[in-house]
Formats: structure tokens, sequence, C-alpha cells
């Protein structure tokens, strides 16, 4: 693991084994300047998560953070947004009154990259822990691009010649399966969501860098591939990405906020005692263009 790098304005501590760092140097509560925001961009870029901790719960100023990266997401269904703030999704299993106000996802773990089902996914995300159980509830990394690159280089030029058909309908079906009180998806819906092409793999526009695209949950075919070619490959990568050399665990502390590079790592959630826990995330999507 390299060592901690001194900025002019941040200090930066990697915490996993190929990828992620702590930034330390910033508080959200207060203005950053220019040429502080370019060495915290900087640092995005080469380290492709980063965890800035101790941070206030500024709703304002993570969408600002937010839109100095992209264009944030604003929602439509605003049952599970933070009020007045349609750009922040409230993540856990926060209930008012017994009706759950976040939206609650506490199954299995799925490796995946955010909405690969629309032709382009999110850039990045942010996530804020507002609320933490004392066990469980992690948030595990994969650094996509190191796992890539220790590829032998002749599965490297065949992946590149690959494409994957990602479809929200297939990932839905397996949500229903899982939650039987989840709606089936409306006519509307499924056209609006139609399965979409996506490489396997991304270069970086950043970085220049690929990276492996793997969401197997939502990839329902791999043209050129018999079904059982396409699921023995994506569950072949899936376990080469989330090797444990290429995976960090991010514990979540009250107050940090991380950003993921979507085009670059592969994460999911794990579980927690819902029952007996209050787990509650703000969550900003970021796009490369205005939605």
């Amino acid at each position: 693991m390299a060592s901690t790098t001194d900025y002019k304005h941040i200090r930066v501590t990697p915490v996993g084994g190929t990828f992620g760092a702590k930034v330390e140097g910033i508080d959200i509560g207060q203005e950053i300047s220019p040429e502080a925001w370019a060495e915290v961009e900087h640092a995005f870029a080469e380290h492709r998560v980063i965890v800035l901790p101790d941070q206030p719960a500024l709703p304002d100023r993570i969408i600002d953070l937010s839109r100095r990266i992209g264009f944030t997401e604003t929602h439509i269904d605003s049952s599970h947004l933070l009020d007045g703030y349609p750009e922040i999704i409230q993540i856990g299993n926060l209930k008012v009154d017994g009706v759950m106000k976040s939206l609650f996802v506490n199954a299995r773990e799925e490796w995946h990259f955010d909405y690969s089902y629309v032709a382009k996914p999110s850039i990045a995300a942010l996530f804020y822990a507002v609320e933490i159980p004392p066990e469980g509830g992690d948030t595990l990394f994969a650094d996509s691009t190191a796992a890539f690159e220790a590829l032998p280089e002749a599965e490297k030029d065949y992946l590149r010649g690959l494409t994957a058909i990602h479809s929200w309908a297939r990932l839905h079906e397996q949500l229903e399966a899982m939650d039987p009180t989840r709606k089936p998806l409306s006519p509307e819906a499924k056209r609006k969501f139609a399965p979409v092409p996506q490489p396997m793999v991304y270069r970086h526009p950043v970085t220049g860098r690929e990276s492996l695209w793997v969401a197997a949950q939502v990839v329902s075919e791999i043209p050129g591939l018999a079904e059982a070619e396409t699921r023995a490959l994506l569950d072949r990568l899936t376990e080469h990405a989330t090797r444990p050399e290429f995976v960090y665990r991010h514990k979540w502390t009250k107050g940090d906020l991380v950003f993921f590079d979507n085009r670059a790592t592969l994460h999911t959630a794990t579980v927690f005692d819902f029952e007996r826990y209050l787990r509650l995330m703000y969550r900003t999507t970021i796009l490369d263009q205005a939605a």
C-alpha cells in the first residue's frame, strides 16, 4: 500500500490494497477553494473511492459537491427523498409513523455498477452516513480497474470484443423474487428501461485506464455466447474482480462522506439487523449530462 501523501491543501492516505483513500483537510461546512477542490478531484481520479471523514450533515453542501463532479439526478418519486431536496435519496430503514421513508435494501450481496441498464450509466455517487448500526451494513467496493489490468493480455483482447445486454426487467424479476411485496414493472417502465448494450471493458475518459463492467444480475445475454457460457463468464469475472486484493470494505462511521467512481469500480451492500438498528444514508447520483 502506498504511503500518505501531503498535497498543498489536503492529506491523502490509501485505505485499500489497490485503490481507495482517506482525504483529510476538507470541511464541507467551509468554502472549498478551487485549488483545494482540484486536489480532491486528482485524488478521486487516482484512487476511485475517497472517504472524507467527520463531515457535517449539510444537504446543500453535499449537493454542491456532487455538482462539481457532474449533474445531479433529480428524482421524481418523492417517497424516499429527503424533504426539500429532490437530489438526495435516503437509503436505509427509516420509518416515520410506521411508513418506510427510505429506500430499504437488505438483500444478499450483489456486485454491480449503478444504472448499467441505461445507455449512459451514472459516473459517480456520493454517500453520507447519517446513522449507522453498531454492526453490519458495511459497503464493499471492488477495483474493477486493477482487476482488468491483472488479466492475461489474450483475455483482455477477448473481452474488449464483447458486449453485454443489460436489462432492468431481468434485475427487477430477481428483486421481486426476494421481496414479494415489490410491484411488477409496468409496461411503461419496461418501455422506458428497454435492454441496452454495454461494453464488457470500459475505458475511463479521464484516466484512460480500462475497467471490467460486470453486473451479472442485470445482464440478460452476451451476444455470440450461449446462456451457459454467458453465466460462466460473468461468474468467473465477478469472482476475479472481487478477490480480496481488489476489495475495500468500508466500515461506516457517522459523518463519513464517500465518493465512488461508478465507471471504475463495482460495489455491493451488506446486510445488517434492520429490526434492531437504524441505518440511514444520504445519496446523490451523478450523471455526465443533465437528465
